[in-house]
């Protein structure tokens, strides 16, 4: 379960083991295992411009029962800001695969089944090795179209999103700013005071000489959303070769994001909406994730 303090700060717990992963080229990304090492393995990492740390209120709630390993996209949360010319889809999903071989060297080869969000889902459809990897996916909310109409405003979307973030502020002179920012934001009226915190520290780091500056800077993040159009008609969500489970946000809620995703007519996924959630549904509901997510593992015969 997610710890809090007297301040209701929640705490990331500390994982059991971490191994630096070195690319080729030059990027580093830091995996982190927790949870029971003896249940069945889960994979996951997380959206553009977040950190797997923050999704911590959902993926604590699977620590008694599964061996979870963790990651940060490259240039994301606990790993190193490196080149951005290197910051592209095609280089996530290459990151994605060494990774996996990372997890089987270290802490021994067993079946996995991914746990993505939002970008991170898109860069394990693209994955040629998909059905070789993973056991299985749950991808909340993802950028996958249905339709021609769909995916045409999703890529319209994409790009009006990277506009917004090229000139969202990248640099805080104190956490009471970002925090006070966010919780201003709309788009984060659905989250507990603690988790705008959480967000604050998963998402941000220190500058020399003082201040703060996201972890992910916005021309990163815009660069993703900006390219992202150019992979989406890569992805049929009508031919999925493994078992997929897609939890889309709440129709009836407006999408301060892209929008929600919706793959009721899709024939290769169990799909439905999380009511009452937005784009970031795992640290608004955490809870019902956790249980859609067990569910699903259960069906698919995963659960320990």
């Amino acid at each position: 379960m997610v710890r809090e303090s007297s301040s209701s700060q929640i705490e990331v717990p500390w994982p059991n083991a971490v191994e630096e992963l070195r690319l080729p080229d030059d990027a580093v990304i830091l995996v982190r295992r927790h949870g029971n090492p003896n249940g069945p393995r889960l994979l996951m990492s997380h959206g553009n411009g977040l950190a797997i740390d923050l999704y911590c209120p959902f993926w604590s709630l699977l620590l008694k029962d599964f061996d979870l390993v963790l990651f940060d996209l490259r240039n994301h949360g606990q790993n190193p800001l490196g080149d951005r010319a290197k910051h592209t889809i095609p280089a996530f999903c290459r990151d994605l695969e060494a990774v996996g071989r990372v997890v089987d060297r270290a802490f021994g080869v067993r079946p996995k089944v991914g746990i993505f969000h939002s970008v991170s889902c898109l860069v394990s459809a693209l994955l040629p090795s998909l059905k070789a990897s993973f056991s299985g996916l749950v991808c909340f909310d993802p950028p996958f179209g249905a339709s021609e109409i769909k995916r045409r405003i999703l890529e319209a979307s994409c790009h009006q999103a990277a506009a917004r973030t090229r000139i969202r502020l990248g640099s805080f002179p104190t956490e009471r700013h970002f925090l006070d920012l966010m919780n201003a934001q709309p788009a984060m009226e659905r989250l507990p005071h603690a988790v705008t915190g959480l967000m604050a520290r998963t998402t941000l780091r220190q500058v020399r000489g003082g201040g703060l500056q996201l972890r992910c800077p916005p021309a990163f993040e815009a660069k993703i959303l900006a390219t992202m159009p150019g992979f989406l008609r890569m992805v049929d969500p009508n031919s999925f070769p493994l078992p997929v489970k897609v939890i889309g946000a709440d129709p009836d809620i407006r999408s301060y994001f892209l929008p929600p995703c919706d793959l009721s007519a899709a024939r290769s996924v169990d799909f439905e909406f999380l009511r009452g959630t937005t784009h970031l549904a795992q640290i608004e509901k955490p809870g019902e994730c956790a249980r859609l997510t067990i569910d699903f593992l259960r069906q698919i015969g995963f659960s320990g």
